[in-house]
């Protein structure tokens, strides 16, 4: 919400438009309140319905709240089920408003209806309300032991909104052992099924902390419970049976009996007409059967036909999900399908999310005796109006002939396909024809012969192009015309946007060189230069690799390049075994509709390294890099080139390790050659870098390739700094006639980077930026965003003058500069320029027709560096900006909390002697002991009205409220008439979160004439918003702009800024900073944190950066919540780069990383799969002292990512040496991560090892148990299951 205009009243978001209306619907209310007269009622209900319409539609009626409680004074039903839906829609908004609701909520709790009773426990338990959670208490007691099996139900279900709205109340109330009792006595079913579903909660959240909830929630899976269920299961609901099957799937039985028992009690639930129950039914066969393979097989034939009769009926959203989980089952046994195939035929009105799943297990299910009927119903599908079906259809072809099935038939179908002359049949069909090469070479003739007369230009998907560019070069022997046909896709090689294209194109042409060396020499050539000059680093490298080679020995490149192939035996699956098992144990989740485990799509830190993604192989770059093309004119002899990133190989141009050096061709985009004659303007190579041993193969290429005309001239080295005086002196009338005489000495055009734009916010930090390179600024002027300078210079040893002349756009980030100088050598301006742009990335460069320059007419111009370049550059002197900022100061430490003190207890520490009086008393002595207790007791610097309050607050808001009454009645007592108490009471309202106390507050001061000031409207503001009255805020925030003693000042900004930052609204935020800045204040320390921390958490990267610049500019030390938010935005941005840079400037500062940034750190290394990153910043932190408990998640993030990688022996190694150092592991899953690598290797024995070393230092949890458990069972090592079994009962977990 952006602030509201200086000179005019806002109006409220929320009001309505029509604002009358209901203005007359609240005086009718008030007519009718308490009317009995005959047909009250009845207008009544015509007035609450439109009342509940106009709340629908987004009117604000909350003014009526009172009326409307007046009026549900009433027995009819209709009227009072009206009224609970209004005030539980306003409630949570508005409640000081709710507490006129308890009287009559607590009276119906009493009525003789059962009906009204319980929706009145409904309503009252909806308030979501903290303060009023001791007026709950007691109606939900009555409710759980109501005659009424209704009102049990609510109940039953309103004990679980009470503890989310206050567990140690639901807890203390002893609700969960009345809920357990209901539970297993209860004859109602429903009852006993909300029961179970709030237990079930309760007991899991509170596991973790009470070994008394975890006892029992474990109770729930003893076989007297789980038989108790069963045997009462056809009494239940659909939804309450899904919730009893849930339970018993993770029910593990004694014997293969009480296995067979359960099967039999759950036979006929298979039959159901609800598909939810049907797969919850499923899930425990499938569970219960999974250490006995033949019954597990029989069970999959038991369950298939149910399940093919589910998918065909209901509706497509239904269907659609059953056959999810049909897809999972066929994926794992597709034998036991292939009967049925023709289930899994595609309807024509069927949509395309279910064809799809269908074509997948059409291909899954074919063998050799139905290969033919599935192939032919999946041509048809090929000529579907559907594209992407279509293309599925033929994809499924491939795959089934991939499969050995049929082979003969199938690829003539698909060469069928070549002829439909459709342009995404022809790209399918050309990529499934290379993967049918690859595994069946003797089709190679059939399959050329109708290749060879497809043109490339014809192709344009990038990956059909690279599959007919590859089998151009791997069969160019067969293929007439393949050299001509590789040169024409050569000659376009600038118009091919595709890096995975123009990688194959290398390597196909290479080939058909090879094979046919006179007709390829040319486009060889013409290829290995363009690839030299290409920006991608890939395509950069392999021709640099292939020119080495050939230049080494042509044979041996003939080795490298075209060696006898063995044909495919097996394609890799784009699933790993270990997903497809993670998901089987999610069956009757989302996991299988999303066919996805669950924590790749709920927990962004656990996905890991690997994203699956159907696009894995393509590597095309968008258009947007063609900006930044880093042509490769000269590369020295060293073998390292491939392994430097293209700044360090700009870097390293200059000198190599021998001496010598050789040259590589250089190449013009612009003109590619088309005869002999052009050859000289391709490539050049010097003969004597020829290797000692093996001169005749050198010379050999370089015949073949047409390389024989000499090195082009190298660029010019940069030009050398000037030393300029620091206290030149020119008066303005000199500077004009100069400047009106003398001629343009050079002209440059540039694109600011967005730290240039930033500090042209504050033009005189700019100038001082340019003073600091004695160069000064003489005139200037010009408002946002167009700006004009004049700056002069003059050398330090002779008198030689420099004018300049810069005007900016800074809405266009756009700039320009003119030198104009006494001496006009040109290398004495280029000079000059380079330090005119320190810290501004230069774009281009528009040369004056009269300045000479010498460039080589063969050579294309420098174009800039890459964006990534810049970005490093740019962050690089942001941090070095940061360090000159930071000299001197000590920086504040970020302190991590000792985790000690939670290991007993989950609740505070109460050691303040007050609080616990007050905490053990009723709330009628709370301020009797208040009035007991000696001053000096509230003056002790121990004692802190703030952790008072804020305890007492979470155990009876009540009393917090009468601590606050007794302190403001003691300072009327005292006749207090200093500020700064009342201030401080206003604050700690925002404690609890009690606005109209702080009004209160607000109104004694007035009585007591206190003089008003900025400071107390910035406390009322402050308590509204912790308090979410956003509304009352704004109020007072015009209240205070029509004052004349109580303006808006700083921190009145702030404070909205914060709030809108917190709530991640950074349109509001920035639009509070414009009002700051528009109000003549400038940003702080708090400012600047707020502003950040916003734009992070609405992911505005670039506006944080925007603002961090900015602040260092204006001379703002930063903190360490504002580094940690920088930090937390570059690893959402994944810029590895400028993380590390910003790791290494903190460490180098002294900066503490805390366990937050260590925990993004692991993020970000994960979805990267670096452990060598990892390791070293573990070096990193271990050097610089940093906490246990960052080095510990650090080793856990190592350990975890060899894990998932399978490297056992450094996995192994880092475990090692964190148990060496006094670590151990932090959770449950990263030991579950170790314990699937084992058991994914098979490594039992080195499982036991592991197990055994951690013995000391990690108790093991049941879901760890669990996991061993399944894994052993899986494997069929009953001696090292019974094992765990027996640690499990040693454990407490039986």
């Amino acid at each position: 919400m952006a602030p509201p205009a200086q000179s005019q009243r806002s109006p409220s978001p929320s009001q309505p438009s029509g604002k009358g209306e209901v203005s007359d619907l609240k005086l009718q209310l008030r007519q009718h309140a308490g009317s009995r007269a005959p047909g009250a009622d009845d207008a009544k209900r015509e007035l609450f319905k439109k009342v509940i319409s106009y709340m629908t539609i987004g009117i604000d009626v909350s003014s009526l709240f009172g009326e409307m409680v007046m009026c549900s004074v009433t027995s009819d039903i209709v009227l009072k089920k009206m009224c609970y839906l209004y005030v539980g829609n306003y409630a949570k908004g508005n409640p000081d408003l709710a507490l006129l609701t308890i009287n009559f909520l607590q009276k119906d709790c009493k009525d003789e209806d059962p009906m009204i009773r319980g929706l009145a426990l409904r309503s009252l338990c909806s308030l979501r309300v903290a303060n009023l959670v001791e007026y709950l208490v007691g109606p939900l007691g009555s409710g759980l032991k109501d005659s009424n099996s209704y009102v049990r139900t609510v109940a039953a279900s309103a004990v679980l909104k009470l503890y989310h709205i206050s567990a140690s109340t639901c807890v203390d109330a002893d609700f969960p052992a009345i809920l357990k009792h209901l539970m297993l006595n209860d004859q109602d079913t429903q009852v006993v099924a909300n029961c179970l579903s709030s237990l079930q909660e309760i007991w899991s959240s509170e596991a973790s902390t009470s070994e008394e909830a975890s006892r029992e929630r474990e109770a729930l899976l003893s076989k007297p419970v789980i038989y108790y269920f069963l045997n009462r299961i056809k009494e239940f609901s659909e939804w309450a049976q899904c919730l009893v099957l849930e339970l018993v799937a993770n029910y593990v039985p004694s014997d293969n009996s009480e296995i067979f028992d359960i099967m039999n009690l759950l036979e006929d639930r298979l039959q159901h007409a609800n598909g939810a129950v049907v797969l919850a039914t499923i899930k425990v066969f499938l569970q219960l059967t999974l250490s006995m393979a033949d019954v597990h097989q029989q069970v999959y034939e038991r369950i298939k036909a149910p399940l093919l009769t589910l998918v065909s009926s209901g509706s497509q959203e239904q269907s659609y999900a059953v056959l999810s989980h049909l897809h999972l089952l066929v994926m794992r046994a597709p034998i036991l399908f292939s009967s049925d195939y023709k289930h899994f035929y595609c309807q024509y009105n069927e949509p395309s999310y279910v064809k799809k799943l269908k074509l997948e297990m059409l291909t899954a299910v074919a063998n050799e005796s139905n290969t033919y009927e599935i192939v032919t119903e999946l041509c048809e599908y090929a000529a579907n109006v559907d594209i992407p079906i279509a293309r599925e259809s033929i994809r499924a072809v491939g795959k089934i002939a991939l499969q050995q099935y049929d082979v003969n038939a199938i690829v003539d179908r698909l060469l069928q396909f070549l002829e439909m002359e459709k342009d995404y049949v022809t790209a399918e069909t050309l990529v499934l024809v290379k993967d049918l090469l690859r595994k069946y070479p003797q089709w190679s003739h059939d399959c050329i012969a109708v290749v060879g007369n497809i043109s490339s230009k014809n192709v344009q998907e990038p990956k059909a192009k690279a599959a007919l560019i590859w089998m151009l070069g791997e069969y160019s022997q067969d293929m007439h015309d393949a050299p001509y046909v590789l040169e024409s896709v050569v000659d376009n090689w600038d118009d091919e946007h595709s890096a995975e294209v123009r990688l194959h194109l290398l390597t196909a042409v290479l080939k058909c060189f090879l094979k046919r060396p006179p007709e390829t020499q040319k486009a060889l050539g013409a290829a290995l230069a363009a690839g030299l000059a290409d920006f991608h680093q890939d395509v950069h490298d392999r021709a640099l690799f292939y020119y080495r080679l050939l230049q080494y020995n042509v044979s041996v490149a003939e080795r490298v390049v075209n060696p006898p192939k063995q044909a495919v035996s097996v394609f890799a699956d784009t699933q790993s075994s270990e997903v497809k098992d993670r998901i089987f144990d999610e069956f009757n989740s989302l996991s299988v509709v999303y066919q996805k485990p669950s924590y790749m799509f709920t927990d962004k830190e656990h996905r890991g390294p690997f994203e699956f993604s159907d696009e894995l192989g393509s590597l095309s770059i968008g258009a947007d890099s063609a900006d930044n093309v880093v042509p490769a004119q000269r590369v020295e002899a060293n073998d390292k080139d491939l392994l430097l990133s293209t700044s360090e190989k700009e870097e390293s141009r200059g000198a190599t390790n021998n001496g010598s050096a050789y040259n590589a061709p250089m190449y013009d985009g612009t003109s590619m050659p088309t005869g002999a004659s052009q050859l000289q303007s391709e490539l050049a190579i010097s003969n004597t870098m020829v290797p000692s041993h093996s001169p005749s193969s050198s010379l050999a290429v370089d015949d073949l390739l047409g390389l024989g005309v000499p090195l082009a001239p190298a660029s010019p080295p940069p030009p050398p700094p000037l030393k300029l005086n620091e206290k030149a002196v020119l008066d303005p009338g000199t500077f004009q006639q100069k400047w009106r005489q003398l001629p343009i000495s050079l002209s440059q055009d540039y694109s600011m980077s967005p730290q240039g734009v930033a500090a042209l916010t504050r033009p005189q930090a700019f100038l001082r930026h340019m003073q600091g390179h004695s160069i000064h600024c003489i005139a200037s002027g010009g408002q946002a965003p167009n700006f004009k300078f004049f700056f002069f210079a003059q050398k330090a040893e002779e008198p030689s003058t420099f004018l300049v002349e810069c005007i900016i756009n800074t809405s266009s980030a756009k700039g320009q500069i003119k030198i104009k100088a006494d001496d006009q050598n040109r290398s004495l301006s280029l000079s000059l320029s380079a330090q005119l742009n320190i810290g501004i990335p230069q774009r281009h460069v528009t040369l004056q027709p009269n300045t000479p320059l010498s460039i080589n007419p063969l050579q294309k111009p420098k174009p800039a560096k890459r964006a990534r370049t810049e970005e490093i550059k740019n962050m690089g002197f942001v941090l070095r900006v940061l360090s000159v900022a930071k000299r001197g100061l000590r920086p504040r430490l970020v302190l991590i909390p000792c985790r000690s003190q939670r290991l007993f207890c989950d609740k505070p520490l109460v050691s303040n002697p007050l609080l616990i009086k007050l905490l053990q008393e009723s709330i009628s002595r709370i301020k009797t002991v208040l009035d007991s207790e000696d001053n000096f007791t509230f003056k002790s610097s121990d004692f802190s009205w703030d952790i008072l309050l804020t305890t007492l607050k979470s155990s009876s808001p009540a009393k917090a409220h009468l601590v606050l009454e007794w302190r403001l009645e003691k300072m009327v007592r005292d006749n207090e008439r200093d500020l700064v108490p009342y201030l401080e009471l206003i604050f700690l309202c925002s404690k609890v979160q009690n606005v109209p106390f702080a009004m209160r507050v607000f109104n004694s001061m007035e009585a007591h004439g206190i003089k008003l000031t900025s400071s107390v409207f910035n406390a009322l503001i402050y308590t509204c918003l912790s308090s979410g009255n956003v509304m009352t805020a704004l109020s007072l925030f015009e209240i205070m702009q029509s004052s004349e003693n109580c303006k808006p000042n700083s921190e009145t900004y702030n404070t909205f800024i914060s709030v809108y930052s917190n709530l991640g609204n950074d349109k509001a935020m920035q639009a509070w900073y414009l009002a700051q800045k528009g109000a003549g204040f400038s940003a702080d320390l708090r400012t600047y944190e707020s502003l950040i921390s916003g734009c992070v958490r609405s992911r505005n990267f670039d506006c944080a950066d925007r603002f961090y610049e900015e602040m260092m500019l204006s001379g703002i030390m930063p903190n360490g919540q504002i580094l940690e938010n920088i930090l937390r935005g570059l690893c959402e941005q994944r810029s590895i780069s400028k993380v590390e840079q910003l790791l290494k400037f903190m460490m180098d500062g002294e900066w503490e990383i805390n366990v937050s940034m260590a925990e993004k750190l692991m993020g970000l290394y994960f979805e990267h799969g670096t452990v060598e990153k990892m390791e070293e910043l573990l070096l990193n932190l271990m050097n610089s002292n940093q906490s246990f408990a960052v080095l510990q998640q650090v080793h856990c993030g190592i350990i975890r990512m060899h894990a998932m990688l399978d490297r056992l022996d450094d996995m192994e190694y880092s475990v090692g040496r964190m148990l060496k150092q006094g670590m151990s592991f932090r959770c449950p899953d990263d030991i579950e991560k170790v314990v699937c690598a084992y058991f994914r290797r098979e490594a039992y024995e080195r499982l036991d090892l592991f197990l055994g070393h951690i013995k000391g230092s990690y108790k093991l949890t049941k879901s760890t148990y669990d996991l061993l458990v399944a894994g052993y069972r899986r494997a069929g090592l009953s001696e090292k299951l019974d094992l765990v079994m027996d640690g499990m009962k040693l454990a407490g977990f039986f």
